[in-house]
């Protein structure tokens, strides 16, 4: 589970990945850290990059 502090930092950095707005790479690499730890986290970051970013990622 994760803190609220960290919840609403997160969605932050979420909502300025769909909007296409500037996320720096310590920012990329925190999501992408909770995001192997944590599949809701995984899922949003899925969710804001889009399907073109998901089927990079998998290739």
């Amino acid at each position: 589970m994760i803190s609220t502090t960290t919840r609403i930092r997160i969605q932050n950095i979420v909502n300025r990945l769909e909007n296409n707005q500037e996320v720096t790479l310590e920012e990329r690499i925190f999501l992408n850290k909770l995001s192997s730890v944590s599949a809701v986290v995984s899922q949003w970051v899925n969710s804001a990059l889009g399907m073109e970013a998901s089927s990079i990622d998998n290739d």
